[in-house]
């Protein structure tokens, strides 16, 4: 990795913090529904320049954001169900669909769900 990239990659990875930051009030509040808070972290995805966006570290935060817990995965009867449900609410994620497809399957075997 050169300095361009490496320049780059810490650009992307501040532009990250800074969105994130501004949302985690949302995020962190109990009171705030669970739509609220899908909004503005789609709104955060959207924000994104596509070097941040396009940023492995970046979305992997991304997916550790996205409520993947046992709950939320039982209301989806399989993996590619839940997916397509995440990306009715955060479409610009389908570029990632590989790799969230992954961390959703690994969330589902983790609670015993139909893979």
């Amino acid at each position: 990795m050169g300095l361009k990239d490496l320049k780059t990659a810490y650009a992307s990875l501040q532009e990250f913090s800074l969105l994130a930051q501004s949302i985690k009030p949302i995020m962190t509040d109990p009171a705030v529904s669970r739509e609220e808070k899908r909004k503005a972290l789609s709104g955060l995805c959207n924000t994104l320049s596509e070097p941040a966006f396009n940023n492995g570290i970046v979305v992997k935060q991304i997916m550790t954001i996205i409520n993947m817990k046992e709950d939320v995965c039982k209301e989806y009867p399989d993996t590619i169900t839940q997916v397509n449900g995440i990306l009715a609410w955060c479409p610009r994620m389908a570029i990632h669909r590989k790799d969230l497809t992954k961390e959703v399957e690994k969330h589902r075997k983790q609670y015993g769900l139909n893979i």
